[in-house]
């Protein structure tokens, strides 16, 4: 069963995974919710997946996933 979640709980998490990072220094969580919320269709997490990837930082740089979360914040938009 597919679980719809509506853009304020979208905007919670990308909120939360932000907070991971910023005070916890949590990145492989935070990237964890970021991914969650981008897939259910929340743009601006799909986005700050792609820059994290693009940079490397603090997650391995990978163009090809960086390239994938940037088409999918695309296509959300």
């Amino acid at each position: 069963m597919i679980q719809q979640f509506s853009q304020q709980d979208l905007e919670h998490v990308y909120a939360d995974a932000v907070n991971t990072i910023q005070y916890e220094m949590n990145f492989a969580e935070a990237v964890s919710q970021l991914e969650g919320a981008a897939r259910a269709g929340h743009g601006k997490a799909a986005m700050f997946l792609a820059e994290l990837y693009y940079q490397g930082f603090r997650v391995e740089r990978d163009s090809l996933k960086a390239q994938f979360w940037q088409n999918l914040a695309t296509m959300q938009a």
